[in-house]
C-alpha cells in the first residue's frame, strides 16, 4: 500500500484546535508511512517544556564557575580607577587601572606625574593562565604568566615568560611582579628588574585609591 499525500496545513486545520489553546501534538511516521497526530493536554505541554527548557540548577551554576586564572582577572577588575602612591625614591606616582576589549583585559597604566615617560601593562587570559604584557621604558616588552599555585596569601605572582624586543637576555628588563589587593582602596605591588642575569633592585609601592583617605 501507497503512503495517502496530503497537505499537512490542511490536516492541521481539520483538527480543529481551540484558538489560543497550548497544544503539543507529537508526529510519528507508521512502518506504512502513516502520519499520526498525538493531542496532548496543556497541562501535559507545560510539563514537558518544563523538563525540558534549561533550569538555574546545577548546570547553570556549572557553566559560571570561574577557572582560577578568570577568577584572579576578575579581581584584577575591581581595581578600575585612579591610585596614588609613592615610589621608593620619594616620587609620587599615579595608577591609572581600566577594564578594556569588551571585559577581556586589564589596562594599568604608570606614571610618576606630568612630562615623564610612563608605562603600560596589560592583563589577559591565555586558555588557563593569567598572563600580563608590560610596555616598558627599556623598549622591551616582557611576557609574565601568574603562579596561581602559589598565591596562598592572596598575592598575583608573575614570573617572567618571555619578551618582545629584547634581543640579549642580558640587557634590563622587567623579570617578575608581585600584586596584591589589601582591600578595595589599597594595593601594593612589586616590580623587579634584571640586567647581566640578576635582578638589580625591586621597585615596591604601596597604593590608596585616589580621593579615598586613609
Amino acid at each position: 500500500m501507497k503512503p495517502t499525500s496530503f497537505d499537512l496545513q490542511s490536516v492541521l486545520r481539520r483538527c480543529a484546535f481551540p484558538v489560543g489553546s497550548r497544544i503539543l501534538a507529537g508526529l510519528a511516521v507508521g512502518a506504512l508511512g502513516a502520519l499520526v497526530l498525538v493531542p496532548v493536554s496543556e497541562g501535559a505541554a507545560a510539563n514537558a517544556t518544563a523538563e525540558t527548557a534549561p533550569g538555574d540548577g546545577s548546570s547553570a551554576a556549572a557553566a559560571e564557575e570561574l577557572t582560577p586564572a578568570a577568577a584572579a582577572l576578575e579581581r584584577m577588575k575591581t581595581l578600575e580607577g585612579s591610585w596614588e602612591g609613592t615610589t621608593g625614591r620619594g616620587k609620587p606616582a599615579t595608577l591609572v587601572v581600566r577594564v578594556v576589549a569588551g571585559g577581556t583585559a586589564v589596562m594599568e597604566e604608570y606614571s610618576e606625574g606630568a612630562g615623564t615617560m610612563g608605562m603600560m601593562t596589560l592583563y589577559h587570559l591565555d586558555g588557563e593562565d593569567l598572563m600580563l604584557t608590560h610596555y616598558c621604558i627599556s623598549n622591551n616588552q616582557p611576557r609574565m604568566r601568574a603562579d596561581l599555585a602559589k598565591s596562598e596569601d592572596g598575592a598575583l605572582y608573575f614570573e617572567f615568560f618571555d619578551s618582545t624586543n629584547l634581543q640579549d637576555p642580558m640587557a634590563g628588563h622587567m623579570r617578575r611582579a608581585r600584586i596584591q589587593i589589601v582591600d578595595e582602596n589599597t594595593l601594593s605591588n612589586a616590580w623587579t628588574y634584571r640586567q647581566g642575569g640578576e635582578d638589580v633592585f625591586t621597585e615596591a609601592i604601596e597604593w590608596q585609591r585616589a580621593g579615598v583617605s586613609r
